[in-house]
């Protein structure tokens, strides 16, 4: 998104690695072992799980989205892809969370 001042913002989902077996109904998962061509291409270190009720809209800056000082997992920060099989997923996910 981009704001009249030509600011760009990105919508960020909450994602966790734990009690990744428990979906709620705004939730879908992206797991190597059912999912591996879609945890490939999303560049994730474990299985995950993301909460489309818990959605944040960040500024795209230096400031949100740097590497911070002394990073313990390097310098380059990583943007995974969302693999077009989990589209329809994600979009259940989506549909569940405007209905609360």
């Amino acid at each position: 998104m981009q704001d009249d001042e030509g600011r760009f913002f990105v919508r960020v989902a909450y994602g966790t690695s734990q009690k990744t077996a428990r979906l709620l109904s705004a939730e879908f998962r992206i797991s190597n072992c059912e999912h591996p061509a879609a945890y490939a291409i999303a560049d994730l270190s474990y299985d995950i799980k993301f909460n489309l009720r818990a959605v944040l809209e960040l500024s795209f800056n230096d400031a949100c989205f740097s590497v911070p000082p002394h990073a313990p997992h390097g310098q380059n920060p990583t943007l995974g892809t969302l693999h077009p099989s989990m589209v329809r997923m994600a979009a259940t996910a989506f549909s569940a969370a405007s209905k609360s």
